[in-house]
């Protein structure tokens, strides 16, 4: 047998013995890139997740043509951090740029110029960024955020070859014949839509520029207000959702003190009047979903603002096939948070229980072969691995600044895991005082807090507690939280490790000297 049959042989071998492969081995021309953010989608508010009541066909398509990932967490799960997590490729106490104090900076211009879209840029990549854009960029000075994610000035339009981003949370409605600051040419109805346009325009666009493209869309949906286009929202109009499984006073119970007397979270669901300090506040009393008729108009609006996110991924899908650039363009979908929803009671987002901590992540990448149906991938993956992934899939060498990994090794089975744990992190107390600014720190309570969680078990921190609060799930068996095994005995080594574990983990990312 000659050495050419032989090299065949082998080849044959090593495709039959993987999972997933390339399509074609060599691959000439780099791929084309679209990264897809939801704002306040739940990981299972997909018909592919078995939720029989939210429409998303095209999602649920994307999901059966790529991989989904059963385990892949936010690092802090609220928009402005969580976005500029992903960006950055690094962790909240390290970038700083979250709301609350301590971690309430911008980003600078040479942090950001250390982002995904900035290193593809350089590395000859078109880029276009298109809706929120959640964070501020400044100077070359780490300086406290006055709100300045709300200004335009504060927004990186520099760094991209296509700018259609805006500040602030926008509108999902036209004023003036404008969206969000850009004409609305198109006569669209809805921000969504809008959106679905000018991500069509950029692919149209990027046609005639000999280069490939990377495109990150930030939709605004579907967070608050809850006011999907009519189209959608008529799609649910007689049916009866019910509520989530574990919106039941049994699992509120469960919950720490603190979240039940202090977090935003359960005031809304409640509707609340009355802050942790007993001054008066309006918590959005039109959100105190525990009223059925309150619950329903909510939950369809939500689902109906997803389904209009999900009728612009088909219509992405659709133009890439018509301009003949489908099988070299790889999409990647998550979100920047999940959402409670009811679950524990509890409405909102932050606290790290699974409903909010958990991200939705699919990778649909045309150049792998995959069998047919619905791929769930269950090893842990982070939201800092967002930004090595893309670079990888650019073929990028992966800055040895970043914390994360690529998750391509997953995609094409070469690993079977990439992480022993992932952590993350809330920095969002609501604005409440410091621990450095309270008169009697023993009577300190704050939900600032952190978790760690391997492939069996979940320990949460409320690190700033007196006493301080932990709670350990084996969350394998017990998926939604209901049994804090903490003083368990049979679980005492366990926690000791996790804790050490989470330690190791805060040392490493924090040199803040207020955290």
């Amino acid at each position: 047998m000659n050495l050419k049959v032989d090299l065949i042989l082998i080849l044959v071998f090593l495709i039959g013995f993987s999972g997933c492969q390339p399509k074609n081995q060599t691959v000439e021309k780099r791929p084309n890139i679209i990264f897809l953010m939801a704002d306040d989608q739940r990981s299972d508010a997909f018909g592919f997740m078995e939720n029989e009541y939210v429409i998303t066909p095209n999602l649920d398509r994307l999901a059966g043509d790529g991989i989904s990932f059963d385990n892949a967490y936010h690092v802090a799960p609220i928009c402005q951090p969580s976005r500029a997590s992903v960006m950055t490729g690094q962790y909240l106490s390290t970038h700083k740029a979250g709301f609350d104090r301590p971690t309430d900076y911008i980003i600078t211009k040479s942090e950001f110029e250390a982002s995904y879209p900035v290193q593809l840029r350089n590395a000859g990549y078109y880029t276009g960024f298109i809706g929120k854009f959640g964070f501020a960029v400044g100077g070359e000075e780490k300086v406290k955020n006055d709100g300045f994610e709300n200004r335009s000035e504060y927004m990186p339009s520099e760094y991209f070859d296509r700018w259609n981003g805006f500040p602030g949370q926008g509108s999902y409605f036209p004023s003036n014949g404008k969206f969000n600051g850009y004409k609305n040419i198109s006569g669209a109805g809805h921000l969504t839509e809008f959106m679905g346009n000018q991500a069509t325009d950029f692919l149209r666009s990027a046609q005639n520029i000999d280069k490939p493209f990377a495109l990150s869309i930030s939709f605004k949906a579907p967070h608050a207000p809850f006011t999907p286009a009519e189209e959608f929202r008529n799609k649910y109009e007689n049916v009866d959702i019910p509520r989530m499984m574990n919106d039941d006073p049994k699992y509120h119970k469960n919950l720490p003190d603190v979240v039940k007397e202090k977090s935003r979270n359960a005031q809304w669901y409640f509707g609340r009047t009355e802050d942790y300090y007993g001054k008066s506040v309006d918590y959005r009393k039109n959100w105190h979903i525990q009223v059925d008729s309150i619950y329903q108009e909510f939950i369809k609006n939500y689902y109906a603002l997803i389904t209009g996110v999900d009728n612009v991924v088909g219509r992405i899908r659709n133009e890439l096939e018509r301009l003949g650039i489908d099988d070299n363009t790889v999409i990647i979908y998550t979100s920047d948070n999940g959402f409670f929803a009811g679950s524990k009671q509890l409405m909102g987002k932050a606290l790290l229980y699974e409903e909010s901590a958990k991200a939705p992540m699919i990778i649909y990448d045309p150049r792998i072969s995959k069998e047919e149906g619905i791929k769930r991938e269950k090893a842990l993956i982070s939201h800092v691995d967002i930004a090595p992934t893309l670079l990888d899939i650019a073929g990028l060498k992966i800055p040895s600044s970043y914390p994360g990994k690529s998750i391509m090794p997953l995609i094409y089975s070469e690993k079977e895991e990439i992480h022993e744990a992932v952590y993350g992190e809330n920095n969002f107390d609501n604005f409440y005082p410091l621990p450095s600014e309270m008169d009697n720190i023993e009577e300190y309570q704050s939900i600032r807090s952190r978790f760690i969680r391997t492939p069996e078990f979940k320990f949460i921190r409320y690190h700033e507690n007196h006493p301080v609060t932990e709670e350990l799930f084996r969350i394998q068996k017990d998926p939604m939280e209901t049994n804090n095994i903490i003083d368990d005995p049979d679980y005492q080594e366990i926690a000791k490790e996790l804790r050490n574990m989470l330690d190791a983990f805060e040392s490493r990312i924090s040199n803040n000297p207020e955290t």
